[in-house]
Parts: structure tokens; C-alpha cells; sequence
């Protein structure tokens, strides 16, 4: 690291703890609260890490610089009318709608009427207020979150507002997903938000949900620093999906965790369109025999967009599965970045691991760098990886240009194939239209 680096580095801190000594001044008896004594705890251990930079092995494509340069605010308000919200609803899904505006849940804009009874959906703050819920929360937040080592992880620690809790009970089945919204804007100083979510679905339980992340503003400047955390109860059933179109000048990590038991079946779907640097971190642990997880990412960059996806799946048990396809287009001076690891432990015997990345680098100034990465220590398994760059097939290109269609639409045409062998995976039809709705919508812009 550069004596510039470092030195900006030693600011960006000092302004969060300024930041952070301004929110626990505005809390009055809150600050009393045992979720701020995890927050407290959360920016202490924050000043004993350091922010990644290009040595690290798993950011060595990856800068943030740009993103940490800027001083943030983590208060912003703005009220929304459901007209202003109708664009980013799914249409065809009856949804339980969730939604955060300048990382804010505004429940007047919520809609809680599909939500059966048995299903749990509460701030993180009210929910440890429940005798049922504080003892499991604080248990993970205290050995899960507290103990990582990202120093991401722990300012969303710190500044999360509202994170989201949500229990399902064993054996209930959640026909309607939650739409979870997040709407950011232009702000007069640049934005933190933290989303935060804790899912535990219980035994033979099954939940979907949507995350879908929006600007008010394509030039809006912001960070949105993501930590979700997922518990799957032996044979539980969950599908995550985030629908990404941030600002073109935003900045979002995203921090997702799961943990599955026996049995139990993890899907992770990652669009990615938005945002000037992406980092997603995507670990799966694999805790117990005949789990099953999928990894699902597709993206598509412009500009000078910077997307880069890490993904780690951790077999520790025998009998166990995985799949997992990225697939992106990238054009102008667009970076793209692939890290896939996939761990098979010596006990994890029967092991069947696939994982495969391809990319269409459409420009000589856009750049991929992939790195699937398979480290095996037991010898009953079957496991795969590999990875393509290439460009579209220009023949293809010239048959459908002698079918009528002008070489712009025929180009349009092969990429939106390309990225559907990932989109068809999406189970909800009303979230798969709307995932193909934004790739039409960022080929044209």
C-alpha cells in the first residue's frame, strides 16, 4: 500500500468515527440499547482492521480508492409517493413489499397483507426485544459477525439502521416472496447506506426473496455497504435473488453468508447492471450431508463500470452438491472480475461441485479477469470448473442480419441469449420478466 493509500485510508476512518460519535449523540436512551452495544462493538473492531487493497489476493483486481475518498453521511430523508415506487414493482407476483428509501424502511410504503401470521418480518431492533428471537440474534451477531474479519462487514455493523429480521417456522412454506426495494438519491454529501438482513428458515421450511436495489438519480453519488446472513434448518429451502440497476456513480458490496444444514437448499441469483464498482462477496457453507446450493450471476458493465464477483462454497460433509454459472458482457472500458473457490474437505466424500464462468468482452478497452479455482482433499468426488472470454460469433451476427434484422439488433439479440441461460434459472416468472425488463433496458441505454 501507497503512503497516499494509507494515509487516505487513516482519514476515511477517523471520519467514520466522527460520523459514528454523531448517530450515538442522536440516540438519546436508545444508546442503552443492546443492539448499539453491538454497533459500539462493531466500530471498535472496525479501528483494529484495515479496508482491502490490491495486495490482498482477493482484491488484487479491485480498487477502492475512488469509493473511499469521499466523506459520508448515513442520514438522508425523503418522502416517496407509491406512484414514484410503481417502477420498481414486480408485476404479475403478489408480493410482500418491503421498502427502504436512502437505506430507511419507510412502512408506509410497505405492504405486509400477503404475509401469513407464521412468518416473522421485524427490525433487528425490535426483534431482539422479543425474548424468542434476542438470545439467537445476539448469538450470531456476537460469533458471526463480530468475529469476521472484514472490515466491510463491520461498518455495516456499525451503521446499519434497519436491519431486517426475518423467521420462518419449521415445516411452513411462504408461497409469496418478499420484495425487499431499496431506492437511494442524489444527497448533498455522499450516502452510507447499510442494508442488513438475518434470515433463519426453520426445518423443512421454504421462503424466497427479492432484493432489488434502484437510484432515484443515475448520477446519484453513494455506497451501499450489504451484509446478509442466511440460516437453512436441516431440508429448509431458500431463494435469494437481487436485482441490481444502482446509480452509475454508486458503489455497492455486498456481503452474503449461508449456512446450510442436513439436507437443506441455498439458491443465490445475482443481477448485476448498476453501479460504477460492484464487489460481490458470496459464501456458502455447506454445514451437514445432502446439501444442495446453487450460484447464479449475470452482469452487464458499461463505461468504466468495475463488477467483480467472489464466490466461495465450502463442502465440509459427504453427499453434497453444487452448481454454480456467472455469466457477463462487458464494452467500452467496462472491468470484469471472476474469483470462484470451491473447497472439498477430506470427509466430503461424494462430493459433486460444478462451476463455470464465460464472458463476452465486446471492446478493446474492456478487460476480464477470471479465476475459478477448485481445491480438492477427498477422492471420491466429481467436480468441475472452467472458464471462456470471447466475442459474439460473428456468423451468427450475419445470419440474423440476412434475416431482417439491422446489425445492432442482431448484436442485441445474441447477447440477451447469452446472459438467458442464467436468467431462465429465476423459479418466479414476475421476477425473471423483470430481471430480463432491466437487461433490455441497460442494452438500450
Amino acid at each position: 500500500m501507497s503512503a497516499e493509500t494509507q494515509d487516505r485510508y487513516i482519514e476515511t476512518k477517523a471520519q467514520l468515527a466522527q460520523l459514528f460519535q454523531s448517530v450515538e449523540a442522536s440516540l438519546n436512551g436508545d444508546s442503552n440499547h443492546p443492539l448499539h452495544a453491538f454497533r459500539r462493538k462493531a466500530m471498535d473492531k472496525l479501528q483494529t482492521l484495515s479496508f482491502p487493497t490490491r495486495r490482498d489476493e482477493d482484491w488484487k483486481y479491485t480498487s477502492l480508492n475512488r469509493l473511499l475518498v469521499n466523506q459520508y453521511t448515513n442520514q438522508a430523508s425523503l418522502q416517496l409517493t407509491a406512484t414514484q415506487l410503481a417502477p420498481y414493482q414486480i408485476a404479475g407476483e403478489d408480493v410482500i413489499q418491503l421498502v427502504f428509501v436512502n437505506g430507511i424502511w419507510d412502512k408506509s410504503l410497505s405492504k405486509l397483507s400477503a404475509k401469513p401470521d407464521f412468518l416473522v418480518i421485524e427490525d433487528i431492533k425490535t426483534a431482539m426485544a422479543d425474548p424468542t428471537y434476542k438470545d439467537l440474534i445476539e448469538k450470531e451477531w456476537t460469533q458471526w459477525a463480530l468475529q469476521s474479519d472484514s472490515a466491510l462487514v463491520a461498518l455495516n455493523m456499525a451503521f446499519a439502521q434497519n436491519g431486517l429480521f426475518v423467521h420462518l417456522p419449521a415445516n411452513k412454506v411462504v408461497e409469496n416472496p418478499i420484495h425487499c426495494i431499496h431506492l437511494n438519491s442524489k444527497t448533498d454529501q455522499p450516502l452510507l447506506a447499510s442494508p442488513q438482513m438475518f434470515v433463519v428458515a426453520g426445518q423443512s421450511a421454504q421462503l424466497t426473496i427479492v432484493d432489488s436495489f434502484h437510484s432515484l438519480d443515475e448520477k446519484a453519488v453513494y455506497f451501499s455497504n450489504i451484509v446478509n446472513r442466511f440460516i437453512l434448518e436441516p431440508n429448509a429451502v431458500v431463494y435469494h435473488y437481487k436485482l441490481q440497476q444502482e446509480s452509475m456513480e454508486a458503489f455497492q458490496i455486498n456481503h452474503t453468508e449461508a449456512l446450510v444444514k442436513r439436507d437443506g437448499n441455498f439458491s443465490s441469483f445475482a443481477l448485476d447492471l448498476g453501479g460504477r464498482i460492484v464487489r460481490n462477496n458470496i459464501n456458502a457453507f455447506l454445514g451437514d450431508t445432502g446439501t444442495h446450493t446453487n450460484l447464479w450471476g449475470a452482469y452487464l458493465g458499461k463505461e468504466d463500470q468495475h463488477i467483480d464477483s467472489q464466490t466461495f462454497i465450502d463442502h465440509a460433509f459427504p453427499h453434497c452438491t453444487s452448481n454454480e454459472l456467472y455469466k457477463g458482457i462487458l464494452t467500452d472500458k467496462a472491468n470484469g472480475v471472476f474469483n470462484g473457490k470451491v473447497m472439498v474437505h477430506k470427509d466430503a466424500q461424494k462430493t459433486n461441485a460444478y462451476q463455470q464462468n464465460s464472458s463476452l468482452v465486446l471492446s478493446e478497452k474492456a478487460q476480464m479477469d477470471t479465476k475459478p479455482q477448485l481445491e480438492i482433499f477427498a477422492d471420491d468426488v466429481r467436480c468441475s470448473h472452467g472458464a471462456t472470454i470471447g466475442q459474439l460469433d460473428e456468423s451468427s451476427v450475419f445470419y440474423l442480419k440476412s434475416r431482417g434484422l439491422s446489425d445492432e439488433q442482431a448484436r442485441s439479440v445474441l447477447q440477451h441469449a447469452f446472459l438467458m441461460e442464467v436468467l431462465e434459472n429465476i423459479h418466479l416468472e414476475g421476477v425473471r420478466e423483470k430481471a430480463e425488463k432491466l437487461v433490455f433496458t441497460k442494452f438500450d441505454s
